[in-house]
């Protein structure tokens, strides 16, 4: 292991950190919502195991199949999983905080929401590893754009907010026997009109313990396809096919990366 780590960078196509111009609509809320809220803490010397797994298919207009017919409206079905575990007995310092809600949320408001922070010293060889990632798969038929936004200029537009299928996926892992790491991820994609774009993020950061660096092996990645129609024919017009991914392995005073995707016909 050299002491400054090496950083391998494969890249097929960066993602500004602004994300991409698509036209997502989004999917609307059911009529009864949900929250969930798990909070975990835990300050310990010993052995620890904590994992998340959340799968959420929702569909705006044709009944959920397991393979849907999708006649007109959206689809979207998404996944976030979390799994943090060690291998031996360490002083154990971890919180995390997982938030869902159903209903219909705005900008810079989130469906699903995630914060850990990990801080790990192991004792006899002992190391923590988490693999985390969020993913978000959402596809529609072309729609009358008059009936899906707010704006009253959007007609002038275009008459049809466009056929789309696109699937991005981010998340990082650690593997570590010295160990100050916190992520955050969420993602949007219920939303009350198309005025509100549907987004996801995913970010990354480990840092010095004290006045010791993080040892052992991090890496992050987002990938996604991306593909679109025009107006209302449902052909395809536009693909976009990406993937960043960053790893090192060593001694790590800091390893800071956000991720960020953004996709609809009205973006700040």
């Amino acid at each position: 292991m050299k002491k400054f780590g090496i950083m391998v960078i494969a890249l097929a196509m960066l993602v500004g950190m602004t994300g991409f111009a698509m036209a997502d609509a989004g999917v609307n809320a059911t009529f009864e919502t949900q929250g969930i809220t798990i909070l975990t803490s835990i300050q310990a010397q010993g052995n620890f195991d904590s994992m998340t797994d959340l799968d959420w298919v929702q569909t705006s207009a044709d009944p959920i199949t397991e393979v849907p017919t999708l006649d007109k409206g959206t689809y979207y079905a998404k996944t976030y999983e979390e799994d943090t575990q060690s291998n031996g007995v360490g002083n154990v310092y971890y919180d995390k905080t997982t938030l869902v809600e159903t209903k219909a949320r705005l900008t810079n408001q989130w469906n699903v929401e995630a914060e850990k922070q990990i801080n790990f010293v192991g004792i006899d060889g002992a190391r923590v590893s988490s693999d985390e990632s969020i993913f978000l798969d959402g596809t529609g038929r072309a729609q009358n754009t008059s009936e899906k936004m707010i704006c009253v200029f959007a007609p002038t537009v275009s008459s049809y907010i466009p056929a789309f299928c696109n699937v991005v996926d981010t998340g990082s892992s650690i593997d570590m026997s010295v160990a100050n790491v916190g992520t955050t991820s969420g993602d949007r994609f219920v939303v009350a009109s198309a005025d509100t774009p549907v987004e996801e993020y995913h970010t990354i950061r480990v840092d010095m313990l004290g006045d010791s660096p993080s040892i052992g092996q991090a890496s992050a990645y987002m990938k996604g396809l991306i593909m679109e129609g025009r107006g209302g024919d449902e052909k395809m017009y536009a693909k976009v096919e990406f993937e960043e991914r960053t790893s090192l392995d060593g001694y790590i005073m800091l390893f800071d990366k956000n991720m960020n995707w953004i996709s609809g016909t009205k973006r700040a």
